[in-house]
């Protein structure tokens, strides 16, 4: 089953809507002068002798105190966000790294957004080229519909709480280019290999090497492996198997293994234990820690590409 439990999506989501929020203000700072004093204007010139200062001014500021122009705030600021609103807020990421995932690109589009009755009519976004938990995608589209939140929440915590979940459509694509670099990378042959080890007693009677993964169309899937055997015996291994929803998961089903080369003997259920193992890293029903549950409802394979569309359940979005 293919699942981004710990992609932090909702993060990557609610970042983007920060930094878009402080771009938007940084705009209308700059356009409105805000923190730019206005230069005093000279006095023309008179004969008339000036009169004496006094301890103060009729403003009340003592003598000698510097006297500056208003200054003229617009746009949002941190402390005005209770009572600010914005009809849209957009951003756009290219080649952005963070702490656990990273995105070619990543749009992040909001509607109506009211901070003072705690409103949003819409979010959008749009990525890219994403690596979560070394699980490459080629696209990711989530669309939610308007929602209410905690603006004081939002402040003090970074995070949007939703008054009530909503769901979200979703749209996914992985590649058979993308899945190799997931099944090739060294992190996931190790995972693999110890879930074996695992049902061996704790003994180490195989290891793993170049993993290709084949869309083979109509549903079906072939993986060869090339593998070695506790006796230091080199065995290539061919698997037949499946490709579907089940549940809200792409999941990994019927998978068979096939051996040849050497005549030695392989651990018993390994095939079993190779689909339980690759359908626990790929599954995608829960992103973000119970707060962005995505399910799959189609699955259409075009080309080298698997295009998924399901539905979200969102329930809260994290940024900071």
């Amino acid at each position: 089953m293919i699942s981004f439990k710990n992609l932090k999506t909702e993060k990557l989501i609610g970042l983007a809507l920060s930094l878009a929020l402080c771009a938007g203000s940084a705009v209308s700072f700059a356009q409105s002068g805000l923190g730019q004093s206005e230069q005093p204007v000279a006095a023309p010139a008179t004969t008339e002798q000036a009169p004496q200062p006094s301890n103060t001014s009729n403003l009340g500021v003592p003598s000698g105190a510097t006297m500056h122009a208003p200054i003229k705030a617009g746009g949002v600021m941190a402390l005005d966000l209770p009572d600010s609103s914005a009809q849209a807020i957009s951003l756009d990421i290219t080649k952005g790294r963070f702490s656990d995932y990273s995105v070619g690109r990543v749009i992040v589009s909001a509607t109506g957004m009211d901070f003072k009755n705690g409103t949003l009519q819409s979010l959008k976004t749009d990525i890219t080229d994403g690596l979560f938990e070394n699980v490459p995608v080629q696209k990711l589209g989530i669309n939610v519909p308007g929602f209410s939140f905690d603006t004081m929440q939002l402040l003090n915590t970074h995070t949007f709480v939703l008054t009530q979940p909503v769901n979200g459509k979703v749209s996914l694509t992985l590649t058979e280019e993308g899945i190799n670099r997931f099944l090739g990378n060294p992190k996931t042959i190790q995972k693999i290999e110890k879930s074996i080890t695992k049902q061996t007693g704790g003994l180490k009677l195989i290891t793993f090497a170049n993993p290709n993964f084949t869309l083979m169309g109509g549903g079906k899937i072939k993986i060869t492996v090339n593998s070695t055997v506790a006796q230091g015996l080199a065995v290539p291994l061919q698997m037949l198997g499946s490709l579907g929803i089940r549940n809200g998961q792409l999941e990994v089903t019927n998978l068979t293994m096939s051996s040849s080369g050497n005549n030695v003997q392989l651990p018993v259920d390994l095939a079993a234990t190779m689909q339980s193992k690759i359908n626990e890293l790929i599954d995608f029903k829960r992103l973000g820690k119970n707060s962005l549950v995505i399910y799959a409802d189609t699955m259409k394979q075009t080309g080298k590409s698997l295009m998924l569309n399901g539905h979200a359940t969102v329930t809260r979005l994290k940024f900071g």
